[in-house]
């Protein structure tokens, strides 16, 4: 298996279902003149549509074939969803029923059930609606109070239900009602679901109509609706479980990041030949987030549990739906063609639409609790599943040997770098058995524990360019980089100085400077410069793609290193509020601090699955490819963005106690700080990859197909 591939989601079968999907959106919407829509799962209803779609086999896709469907994996559906979404297709007449109710009658409907709605849905002809919020209910889905009575011939159902997308259309809801009274001590206890249809005597559907006259919600009122045991979705009394248990997919889909998708690319499209530092900005907020998502629902099919990150997704991803609403409106400032009314009643669309997205599946704001209160326990299992367990464990024995910084600048730990390199730590990147990965999994580790050591710069650049330029260089102890020459650690053993020119980049070897114009950066790391005369006798000149390619290997070190440093400021930060007590409680339990820790995870969460596609480009291709130079690219900029909040919250969580020069907070944000200006800053690498898209199609770049 292509490992890039499949962390993109496109790879092999996945690959083909694509295009075959592509294909089939490009030709239906020549032949019926349907336009790409803004938040199209929800405002987008089409029931000609939807039978065409499914007619083609892209709907029922993890229906067995035995009901109708097509037997396929999630990943296959979320490939269909992300395209659907991308493209902006009418799929509202059969999105709810297809998404929700077939996994819930798969998992816990009867055979009866399964047999008379599941080759219905896989037809794209049953429409369904779900029936949980409440006036007084909120998000506390177990304030619900829509009550089934049992009678002699089944249940007497009562109540109403809210904001219920497309129950006017519907043939059905899904109803979670309470079928037992509320026990204080249990209050996730004694609800049940019923498949309650929409002609039902009893069922009133009353419309609820946004501001541009638009109907999609709608108020459900039950009186004393009859049903019998057949309508009884699953088990009674657990109805909770049965909710929850399909939440993790509904949270962390495509549909949770893409549904200003249309109008960003179109935005993007129109801006091609002046892209800039806020199109690279939101290309990579959009491929880290799809990155996130798209492990979640690998974990998700795999059985794993992805309770948080899947949380993290729904949190992030809507919250970057709503920022994207005035991100266009910025771009649409820039663009003044023919196109701009289309593009400003797109604008409009999403202006309507966006203070729903952070409401939908479940609010933002309790997200954030479940997040804070798991993080630690599933980050831990998550790491222990990648195969370097045992070279993790090493790393991380190395690293707590690391000796604490007291002055500045901070001077070369000799004996931890004894015992890397006796242990074998200190050249992995070019080794065949071991490579980029287990390179990043060392760096990464030793960044947490604040290693002054220069493992990177030996391991992954100098090594390497002394070796591309011929130059010799002993095989053991520390190397070092002077980029355009300032050196890092310069003390330490032999520099290879570099200086690009117009036509090379110009490398020489030189000995540890005896005398060193001292300077640090704001972690106290040694830098200095070295004065390089290019006309020198022992100068190599080796091509510029060579220059590019440095580039590249020193931002992808820096992406490892700075999620390794954030792993370091998440776990003091989570250790600090969970035992400082202030107000007579801990820190941790207070809402307020939840967001806070919850908000820093998520950058933490999208940096690491951006940096993670880096690590798998350069370990299956090497540095030099191109997949690995827009992975990188990506990483450097999701990275970058995320060094501010998370370096902020962190502090503002520590008080003033993390802000002094010995605590291993200052050691790790201010790493952070330092590293994401190396290499290509921030808004260099946004630019970098704001270009791919004078060539390629915004959504193939947020795909990865360059």
């Amino acid at each position: 298996m292509d490992d890039f591939d499949a962390l993109r989601a496109d790879d092999d079968e996945l690959a083909e279902l694509r295009c075959d999907l592509r294909r089939f959106l490009a030709e239906d919407a020549r032949k019926f003149g349907w336009q790409p829509g803004v938040d199209c799962w929800l405002s987008k209803w089409d029931a000609d549509f939807s039978v065409r779609l499914a007619e083609a086999g892209f709907v029922g896709l993890t229906i067995p074939v035995e009901y109708g469907g097509r037997g396929r994996s999630h990943m296959h559906r979320y490939v269909v969803t992300e395209e659907l979404l991308a493209h902006g297709a009418p799929v509202a007449a059969h999105w709810i029923a297809d998404r929700q109710v077939a996994p819930a009658l798969l998992t816990y409907g009867s055979e009866d059930q399964r047999r008379r709605l599941l080759p219905r849905i896989a037809s794209g002809t049953l429409y369904s609606a779900i029936g949980m919020s409440e006036h007084q209910a909120g998000s506390d889905l177990a304030a619900v109070a829509t009550k089934a009575t049992r009678t002699d011939g089944g249940w007497r159902l009562n109540g109403s239900k809210v904001w219920t997308s497309g129950a006017h259309l519907a043939h059905q809801i899904v109803v979670l009602a309470r079928t037992s009274p509320l026990d204080p001590g249990h209050r996730h206890a004694g609800f049940s679901q019923f498949i309650v249809p929409t002609d039902a005597a009893g069922v009133t559907i009353e419309p609820i109509v946004q501001m541009n006259g638009e109907h999609h919600f709608n108020e459900v009122l039950f009186d004393d609706v009859a049903l019998t045991d057949a309508d009884l979705l699953g088990t009674v009394g657990a109805g909770w479980h049965q909710v929850t248990s399909e939440l993790g997919f509904e949270r962390s889909g495509p549909e949770r990041f893409l549904s200003t998708a249309t109008l960003l690319f179109a935005l993007i499209e129109a801006l091609r030949d002046e892209p800039g530092v806020d199109i690279g900005d939101l290309m990579a907020r959009m491929i880290s987030l799809r990155q996130l998502s798209i492990s979640v629902a690998r974990a998700l099919t795999a059985g794993q549990d992805a309770a948080v990150p899947a949380a993290l997704v729904k949190d992030l991803g809507t919250r970057f739906e709503q920022d994207s609403v005035e991100i266009a409106a910025e771009l649409l400032d820039r663009y003044h063609g023919p196109d701009r009314p289309r593009l400003q009643a797109m604008l409009d669309t999403a202006r309507v639409h966006a203070p729903l997205f952070t409401l939908r599946g479940g609010t933002n704001e309790v997200l954030r609790g479940i997040v804070a209160k798991n993080w630690t326990k599933q980050a831990a299992a998550k790491q222990h599943s990648d195969g370097f367990a045992e070279l993790r464990d090493l790393a991380e024995q190395i690293g707590r040997s690391a000796e604490p910084a007291r002055t500045l600048p901070l001077t070369f730990d000799d004996a931890l770098w004894r015992t890397a390199e006796t242990s074998g730590l200190t050249r992995l990147s070019g080794d065949a058995d071991a490579g980029p990965a287990a390179a990043a999994v060392v760096l990464g580790t030793l960044a947490r524990h604040a290693a002054a050591v220069p493992i990177a710069e030996t391991d992954v650049l100098a090594t390497w360019l002394a070796a591309a330029a011929g130059l010799p260089v002993p095989e053991s102890g520390p190397l070092t980089l002077a980029i355009d020459q300032v050196a890092t650690w310069p003390q330490c053993g032999p520099v290879l100085v570099t200086k690009p020119g117009p036509d090379a980049l110009c490398v020489a070897l030189r000995g540890a400077p005896t005398r060193i114009d001292s300077g640090h950066n704001l972690a106290g790391e040694p830098r200095a410069r070295i004065e390089f005369d290019t006309a020198a006798d022992d100068v190599v000149q080796l091509p510029l793609a060579v220059a590019d390619e440095l580039t590249i290997r020193g931002a992808w070190c820096r992406c490892v290193q700075i999620v390794g440093a954030f792993d370091a400021a998440a776990q003091l930060t989570i250790t600090h509020t969970a035992n400082r007590v202030q107000f007579g409680r801990p820190l941790a339990t207070f809402q307020a601090v939840q967001h806070s820790l919850a908000s820093m995870l998520g950058e933490i969460e999208r940096a690491r699955a951006a940096t993670t596609l880096a690590v798998t480009a350069a370990t299956q291709y090497g540095f030099a490819d191109a997949r690995t130079a827009y992975a990188t690219t990506v990483a450097k900029v999701a990275v970058g963005r995320a060094v501010g909040p998370v370096t902020t919250v962190a502090h503002q969580l520590h008080g003033a106690i993390g802000t002094t020069a010995e605590h291993p907070l200052w050691r790790a944000t201010m790493r952070a700080r330092s590293w994401a200006d190396e290499f290509g800053g921030t808004s260099w690498h946004a630019r970098r990859l704001a270009g791919l898209i004078a060539t390629t199609e915004p959504w193939d770049v947020t795909v990865g197909r360059i």
